[in-house]
């Protein structure tokens, strides 16, 4: 599963999941909706800018991603994973006439 950018499409991904016999799942371009680490990053961008002292270069930043990664409650990530069939099935809805197995 990925979001077909074009970093995916490149011939070595290609030719490595054929090695594999791994098989590409049906997914829209670029789908931020079905994306769990879209959310992720959504909630990671809410904290820090809730802080009072913003981080001033990208050591900061990193830092700060980093304390408020540990600090992420693992309810809101499990939910996330247990959405996931959820949206498939409304996104999927949404284009029409297909099933979700």
């Amino acid at each position: 599963m990925d979001d077909n950018a074009w970093p995916y499409r490149t011939l070595a991904v290609e030719e490595l999941l054929e090695s594999k016999d791994i098989t590409r799942m049906d997914w829209p371009v670029y789908s931020p909706v079905l994306n769990p680490m879209e959310h992720v990053w959504n909630a990671l961008e809410r904290r820090i800018a809730a802080r009072l002292h913003h981080p001033e270069n990208t050591q900061q930043l990193k830092l700060m991603l980093i304390e408020k990664w540990a600090l992420l409650p693992q309810e809101m990530l499990h939910q996330l994973v247990l959405s996931m069939r959820r949206r498939c099935e409304a996104t999927i809805a949404t284009r029409g006439g297909h099933i979700l197995y």
